[in-house]
């Protein structure tokens, strides 16, 4: 940017907006990119991955029984409800 008194030419106001636009298509193509549906799926994949496995690619045993006793509390809770409701 310039400083306040100093003025710009025409010529030098259309190159420093054509410089912000070329910046701006290329930050929209970077970020269309990022979240097409096939990135959005292999950024999920790996962050899956990363909370089930080490950086050497075994599995986390206590994780993946957090993960199980959440899915059984959720069975169990819903199977509860059901039964509730229909006495």
């Amino acid at each position: 940017m310039t400083e306040q008194g100093n003025k710009q030419s025409p010529e030098q106001l259309q190159a420093e907006v054509e410089v912000a636009r070329a910046d701006l298509v290329a930050s929209l193509g970077q970020l269309r990119e990022q979240t097409t549906p096939t990135a959005l799926v292999d950024r999920a994949k790996s962050k899956v991955s990363a909370f089930f496995l080490d950086e050497y690619g075994g599995v986390r045993p206590e994780r993946v029984a957090i993960a199980a006793g959440a899915v059984v509390a959720v069975v169990v809770m819903g199977r509860w409800r059901r039964r509730r409701r229909s006495r």
